[in-house]
C-alpha cells in the first residue's frame, strides 16, 4: 500500500503472530500509530468517532483492526474514516465475531459477514470479506475486510 497509512488502536502495533501491522507497509511513504490514550508507543492520540486534527482525505489508508467492537459510536468511527481517506482510498478492517469478551466492560459488539457489508455498503465498496479460522462451520473466528472509499 503505497502513500499515508494511519492504524487506528494500534497499541503497540502488534499483529498478534510476533510482528508489527507496520511491517506490512513496506512500500507506503508514512505510518501512523493512534490509541485513544496517550501512549509512548503511538505517534497520535486519537479517538477515531472523532478526529478533528486529521484533515479531510489525508490518507490513502487506514488500519482498523480490533477496534470497532469497542465502539460504542461505530456508525461514528465509520463516518470518521470515511471523511480521512482520499477517494479511492482503502479500508482494512479486522473484527472478531467468534472470541471472548476481552477488554471488558467496553467489548460492545460482534458483526456477522453480512452485517460488515451492511455497514459498508453506503459509503465502500468491499472488495474482500475473508473469514479467519472457520474450524467451526458457519462461525468463524474473526474477518478480515479490505473495502474502498466511493
Amino acid at each position: 500500500m503505497p502513500g499515508r497509512v494511519l492504524s487506528v488502536g494500534s497499541g503497540d502495533d502488534s499483529d498478534g503472530e510476533g510482528g508489527h501491522y507496520r511491517d506490512y507497509f513496506t512500500c507506503c511513504e508514512v505510518y501512523l500509530t493512534s490509541e485513544l490514550a496517550s501512549s509512548p508507543a503511538c505517534d497520535l492520540q486519537l479517538d477515531v468517532r472523532h478526529m478533528p486534527t486529521i484533515a479531510d482525505a489525508s490518507f490513502d489508508c487506514a488500519l482498523c483492526s480490533g477496534v470497532l467492537e469497542h465502539v460504542d459510536a461505530y456508525r461514528a468511527a465509520l463516518d470518521e474514516l470515511h471523511r480521512i481517506l482520499r477517494p479511492g482510498g482503502v479500508l482494512l478492517v479486522g473484527c472478531p465475531f467468534r472470541q471472548a469478551l476481552h477488554l471488558e466492560p467496553t467489548d460492545y459488539w460482534r458483526f456477522t459477514e453480512h452485517g460488515v457489508r451492511l455497514l459498508l455498503s453506503d459509503r465502500f465498496r468491499v472488495d474482500e470479506l475473508i473469514p479467519i479460522d472457520s474450524s467451526v462451520p458457519g462461525f468463524p473466528a474473526a474477518y478480515w475486510v479490505r473495502a474502498v472509499k466511493l
